[in-house]
């Protein structure tokens, strides 16, 4: 079977090129690819504390914890909890960017999977679903 693979999908490349076609779009809305994920996850998770968006981001609690820091200096996100706690929640404004954070990655995604048919899409689907699941239970 490896002999058979001319080219290998790796998730760098994928990541390299969902920055590629994103950053200039978000770029536009003033945000970077990662500051949009990170919106994205905190837009679906709100009330997330910093240890659990580093683990759903599967970043180290640092970068979590600078990127969050950077989000609420920029006015997206606010932290609702008391003292040294975390409970993240997006603003007016991070709500409006994550939005369309979310349909510059769709469209990103939909040029991606262009080529796809739609049984194709929806095996994919069903793989990455298994994938994320084994990926989040480490």
């Amino acid at each position: 079977m490896h002999g058979s693979i001319e080219h290998v999908l790796t998730p760098r490349l994928v990541k390299s090129y969902l920055d590629r076609v994103t950053s200039p779009e978000l770029e536009k809305i003033g945000i970077t690819p990662s500051s949009a994920a990170f919106l994205m996850k905190i837009g679906h998770n709100e009330g997330i504390s910093l240890k659990g968006l580093s683990e759903m981001m599967l970043v180290d609690k640092a970068h979590t914890t600078r990127m969050v820091n950077k989000l609420i200096q920029d006015g997206l996100v606010e932290n609702v909890a008391e003292g040294h706690q975390y409970s993240l929640v997006l603003t007016e404004k991070g709500k409006d960017l994550s939005h369309r954070a979310w349909k510059v990655t769709d469209d990103a995604l939909q040029g991606l999977y262009g080529s796809l048919t739609p049984e194709e899409r929806e095996t994919m689907h069903v793989i990455m679903e298994k994938i994320f699941k084994v990926i989040s239970e480490d």
